[in-house]
C-alpha cells in the first residue's frame, strides 16, 4: 500500500461527471455500479462510505484504480472531490 492516497480528477464531456483516479485497489471486481445512493447503502464498503460521508454523489461506478461520479446538480465539484479525498485517506490510512 502506499504512503499516501492520491487522487487525480478527469472531468469529462458531461459536466455532471468525472472519473476520480486513485493510487488504491478500490475493488476486486471489474466494476460496481450503483445507480443511486439506496444501492450505494447495499454495496460494497467503500461505496456504502462515499455515499455516506459525500454529499452531492447521484451515482457511482468503481473500478479498481478508478471512481466515476456523477454529482447532483447544483452540487459543487471541489466539496466533492475534496470530500472523497478525506473520506479514502481516512479509510486507506
Amino acid at each position: 500500500m502506499s504512503e499516501y492516497v492520491m487522487v487525480e480528477v478527469e472531468f469529462s464531456d458531461d459536466p455532471t461527471v468525472a472519473d476520480l483516479y486513485i493510487n488504491q485497489d478500490l475493488t476486486e471486481a471489474d466494476e460496481e455500479v450503483y445507480a443511486n445512493p439506496q444501492e450505494g447503502d447495499q454495496g460494497s464498503p467503500i461505496a456504502q462510505l462515499l455515499f455516506s460521508a459525500v454529499d452531492g454523489i447521484q451515482k457511482l461506478a468503481i473500478k479498481q484504480d478508478h471512481i466515476t461520479i456523477t454529482r447532483e446538480p447544483g452540487q459543487p465539484w471541489e466539496a466533492i472531490i475534496d470530500e472523497v479525498r478525506d473520506a479514502l485517506r481516512d479509510w486507506f490510512l
